[in-house]
């Protein structure tokens, strides 16, 4: 199946970022400098059926995202590492993308299963967030802890629970290893029980819970200015 990443921003993004491109579906009105993509020129009617939304005359069909495998956080060595746990909603997933890209988090684990993949609206979220990130997938999350353990990671976990700490009370070691948890079931307790410490964004208003983009923001901001 073809994936396109399509609207002038995103498609440029993804140009200026050196994500693989096969193709540009562009408007014939549209003159790009010093790029030796390929180029068709369309009519307005060509690219409708190409996509189903505001394209603004640009369509990028984008190669597959390539995974990177455990190997390169033993390579690589970096200070704070993100870990998804089954995150499903792919604008979620792109609004972290481009929040851990902020904080100069490169190297994102998700699960093989039952979790948003690297899509067109997961990279046409992140607005170029993608760029310089380092998506590992991995079979088994309870595994991959124990081995960035055996690296020296400690584990924090973003939970509500009564025996999480505020986020001002949590000292963080380095290397830090955060997890955040699905939109609906927060993390599974497998995970829970075999992180370090617990921790939770206290709150003043009325609302119980963030956004799970939102709180993977301030905790990345405060991990980041630890």
């Amino acid at each position: 199946m073809n994936k396109f990443i399509f609207g002038k921003n995103s498609v440029l993004d993804t140009i200026k970022n050196n994500f693989p491109i096969k193709k540009l579906y562009l408007s014939k009105n549209i003159k790009l400098q010093n790029t030796n993509l390929p180029i068709i020129y369309c009519d307005n009617m060509q690219l409708n059926k190409l996509v189903n939304g505001n394209h603004q005359g640009y369509i990028a069909e984008i190669e597959e995202y390539k995974y990177f495998d455990f190997g390169n956080i033993q390579k690589d060595k970096p200070n704070i590492v993100l870990i998804l746990d089954h995150i499903q909603d792919p604008q979620n997933f792109g609004a972290i993308l481009r929040t851990a890209n902020a904080f100069n988090v490169t190297h994102i684990i998700i699960p093989k299963d039952r979790a948003c993949e690297v899509t067109p609206t997961v990279l046409k979220t992140s607005s170029g967030g993608f760029n310089n990130l380092k998506i590992i997938k991995v079979a088994s999350l309870f595994d991959t802890i124990s081995n960035l353990k055996e690296l020296g990671f400690w584990i924090y976990a973003s939970v509500l629970n009564e025996k999480a700490k505020t986020l001002n009370e949590v000292k963080f070691n380095a290397p830090t290893c955060l997890i955040i948890g699905n939109e609906e079931k927060g993390i599974s307790n497998t995970l829970i029980k075999h992180s370090d410490e617990l921790v939770y964004i206290e709150q003043k208003g009325s609302v119980q819970s963030l956004n799970v983009s939102v709180a993977c923001g301030i905790l990345l901001y405060r991990i980041a200015n630890s």
